[in-house]
């Protein structure tokens, strides 16, 4: 049972206090008793001594038997004499005889008859003390003229023993009187002192106590802000300074832990990074941040109760415990990946830092998993994008060789076009000089073409000089077909320019040329697309670019074959195009030549007789270029060559 200082003290200090009072009062009683005794015996032995002188005073005086009983009697009356007898010894006895009342009644009176006294307190039947002295009297040798005895039989021997009872009663009422007195004196006094004293305990012990026991509840209920202030000038005032001392050191500490702990639970809590407490007795989770449950899908509560391995799929559940056994042999972890499922069965992957803790008397594994999800989506990307840019890199490294193949071929080309420039300025100067040597050539041709005819005219065909003069005719319109070409190519003319339809010309050509080409068994094979728009041209040039490359397509050929027309729309950069195209069935183009086949005076044909001058598709690609048109030729997969010839649409269409 718990008892609080106050009555602790109170109980204490009743204790010492009432053992002082009894020991006090046995002190006085004891000297009350002893006093008592001493004082008692003194006055019985004085008192003893006064009746034996009264009585040997009477005796010598010749007083006899009767008087000294008197005396005797008269000492019994006084007050306090309890009881007073003289027995008289054997010498008497045997001179007076012997007499009831003045025989021994105990062993005190016989050996005080046989000389030897005594004193002593003695309680009696009536319940009060009495001091008792019993004297013997020897007989002298002035005793000897009353007691007539033989001698030696009454000298030196008892004759008498007084034995006096003094009553103790009046002193014993006394004592206990004066006892009460001190009881209530002393009570009285113990109980002032006791009230004082605990007034001064209380005051200066207790209520400082009590003030410590307020101020040490208010630390422990968290109020550390609650002083406690003594004021008593001694050494609890120094433990309220000092407890005062420690709980500023508390408040203190308390307000940095507090601001420690809302700092890292801030930390914490707030992390996008998921933190966990494994704990490794158990291997349960003991605690998971925010960010956990809003990573896995569980709350906190599920969490806790959940074993790590649950969260992993099971092959990675092996590597999982040892990763753990090696963490917690070396003491810390390592970064580490790992796939993680959540609450509704998909995974995430996750690096794991883990390092390994002691906890009051625990160990711990903390873990700090954070989401790469995003991150494997970037590194895949990356692997992807390194990918295509390999394929890029090994696309545009063909391409580059490809540019680089063509950027060679392009200079020979750039040197063949310096060649060619070359050769274009020999035949723009040899146009012009052509065109001066067709004007001056055209009026005697004229003039030779004329009279042969009149002669002609003149002349029979029997005869035997019209034959001649038909040849000298036939060589001459030769000549002049050769000098309209050269004037056509040196100057091209842009006279004659009308809307057109490309299929008109198509078709007007074959006309003139469908008879000759039948004859040769080539079969003229046509497509046309009979919503071609218009083109602005003329149509008489158009004709004679046709006519070319009908006559190469047939002179390709060389016999049976087939040639397929082909007229439709097309686009290039926007612009739109009536566009014609011819394939024959011959052996094509080779490609060595293709690029020079619309050069002047170049021909893979027999020169020679005025025809096959080279000049067909030179003066096709400057018609179709005066035109803002394109020519174009190339091989078909199934073989034969394809000439196109494309004019833009006309603008008012």
């Amino acid at each position: 049972m718990r008892i609080n200082l106050t009555k602790r003290f109170t109980l204490y200090i009743g204790t010492i206090l009432i053992a002082g009072l009894l020991a006090l009062m046995y002190v006085d009683r004891w000297s009350s008793s002893t006093l008592l005794e001493e004082v008692a015996l003194g006055e019985a032995g004085k008192l003893s001594a006064a009746i034996f002188e009264q009585l040997h005073i009477s005796m010598r005086l010749g007083g006899g038997r009767a008087e000294n009983k008197a005396i005797i009697e008269r000492y019994r009356q006084l007050p306090g004499i309890e009881d007073l007898r003289v027995m008289h010894g054997e010498a008497i006895d045997r001179q007076y005889g012997v007499e009831l009342d003045e025989g021994p009644v105990d062993e005190i009176d016989r050996m005080a008859l046989a000389g030897k006294g005594s004193t002593g307190i003695y309680e009696v039947e009536k319940g009060y003390m009495v001091a008792r002295s019993v004297r013997p009297v020897f007989a002298e040798r002035g005793c000897l003229s009353c007691h007539r005895a033989r001698e030696g039989e009454v000298l030196g021997a008892v004759s008498v023993a007084v034995s006096l009872y003094v009553s103790l009663k009046g002193y014993e009422e006394i004592i206990a009187s004066h006892n009460l007195e001190f009881l209530l004196l002393g009570g009285g006094i113990l109980l002032a002192i006791s009230l004082a004293v605990l007034a001064l305990v209380h005051r200066r012990m207790l209520a400082p106590l009590a003030r410590l026991k307020e101020a040490a509840e208010s630390l422990s209920e968290g109020r550390l802000d609650f002083r406690v202030g003594i004021k008593t000038g001694d050494e609890l005032e120094l433990v309220g300074e000092a407890f005062d001392r420690m709980a500023d050191t508390l408040l203190r500490s308390t307000s940095e832990i507090r601001d420690l702990s809302e700092k890292y639970s801030k930390l914490v809590n707030a992390a996008t990074d998921v933190i966990v407490l494994i704990d490794l007795d158990t291997m349960k989770y003991v605690e998971a941040n925010p960010a956990a449950s809003r990573l896995l899908g569980y709350s906190r509560e599920e969490l806790l109760g959940l074993s790590p391995e649950s969260l992993y799929e099971a092959p990675a559940i092996a590597d999982y415990r040892e990763a753990v056994s090696r963490w917690t042999a070396e003491g810390k972890g390592y970064l580490h990946e790992a796939l993680v499922r959540r609450k509704d069965g998909s995974t995430v992957p996750v690096e794991v830092a883990a390092s390994v803790l002691e906890l009051k008397d625990r160990k711990c594994v903390q873990e700090i998993w954070r989401d790469i999800s995003e991150r494997k989506g970037f590194e895949e990307t990356i692997r992807r994008h390194v990918q295509e840019l390999e394929g890029t890199v090994q696309k545009r490294t063909s391409e580059l060789d490809r540019s680089l193949r063509d950027l060679v071929e392009a200079y020979g080309r750039l040197q063949l076009s310096e060649q060619r420039l070359i050769q274009s300025a020999k035949l723009v100067s040899l146009g012009e000089m052509g065109a001066g040597i067709a004007h001056e050539l055209n009026s005697p041709l004229a003039g030779i073409l004329s009279i042969t005819e009149v002669l002609m005219s003149r002349l029979g065909k029997e005869n035997p000089s019209y034959f001649l003069l038909d040849k000298i005719k036939d060589a001459a319109v030769r000549s002049k077909y050769i000098i309209l070409d050269m004037l056509t190519y040196s100057r091209p003319s842009k006279a004659g320019f009308a809307p057109m339809f490309l299929n008109e010309a198509v078709r007007g050509t074959l006309t003139i040329f469908t008879s000759e080409i039948k004859t040769r068994g080539i079969e003229i094979v046509e497509q046309f697309d009979r919503e071609l728009p218009q083109v602005l041209g003329n149509k008489g040039q158009i004709m004679e670019v046709i006519l070319n490359i009908l006559k190469n397509a047939r002179d390709a050929i060389g016999g049976s074959g087939s040639i397929f027309i082909k007229t439709l729309v097309t686009e290039d950069n926007g612009n739109r195009y009536s566009t014609a195209e011819f394939r024959d069935t011959g052996p094509g183009v080779p490609p060595d030549i293709r690029d020079k086949i619309f050069d002047p005076f170049f021909t893979t044909k027999e020169k020679g007789g005025g025809h096959n001058i080279g000049l067909g598709l030179s003066i096709s690609q400057s018609i179709i270029k005066e035109h803002g048109g394109k020519i174009s030729v190339e091989e078909h997969p199934c073989g034969g060559a394809v000439f196109r010839i494309s004019l833009p649409v006309h603008k008012g269409e």
